[in-house]
């Protein structure tokens, strides 16, 4: 069978996303100097856990997750995520999720407090990145400066997501 540009491009499956996050992270390390891959592949798991209950569908969510920080750290872009076949709420949250250059980090949640999806995967990734476990392998002043960064940053998301929802009933008139 001949494939042209008409026909579809197969949705990728779960274990096709991690084993392209995989290849994309190979060689990377974290600040503590483990393989990079072990963050993308925690956040998946918590939010395989969390999406459910938050109202976003979990399957998206895990896909979002192992993606999240690819663009961010590969010349993978966005529309090469489209192409592959991702849905498009998937890349949505991807794109949500990619900090862009000089961009501030207000400006940055807010575009992830506007997709529920994004900040499910946000929320884990926040999470994993200020377990007390991973900052106590990093130096004291570094742990202490990562530790506040995180805090500062998931009360700045709370309160951007809380605005959303309150703009939100405001327009429906509740």
């Amino acid at each position: 069978m001949v494939l042209t540009t008409a026909d579809p491009v197969p949705a990728p499956t779960l274990d096709d996303a991690i084993a392209f996050a995989t290849r994309i992270h190979a060689g990377q390390v974290d600040k503590a100097g483990d393989e990079y891959i072990g963050h993308p592949l925690r956040v998946m798991a918590t939010v395989a856990r969390t999406a459910g209950p938050a109202g976003v569908d979990p399957l998206a969510a895990r896909f979002a997750a192992i993606l999240h920080d690819v663009v961010e750290d590969s010349d993978t872009t966005i529309a090469d995520l489209t192409a592959a076949g991702y849905p498009a709420r998937v890349v949505a949250a991807v794109d949500a999720l990619s900090h862009r250059p000089d961009e501030s980090t207000r400006d940055y949640l807010a575009r992830v407090a506007a997709d529920p999806l994004a900040v499910v995967v946000k929320l884990a990734d926040m999470q994993d990145n200020s377990n007390p476990s991973r900052l106590g392998r990093l130096d004291a002043e570094q742990s202490a400066r990562l530790a506040a960064r995180y805090v500062d940053r998931r009360a700045l998301l709370d309160d951007l997501v809380l605005d959303r929802e309150i703009q939100g009933r405001k327009i429906q008139g509740r």
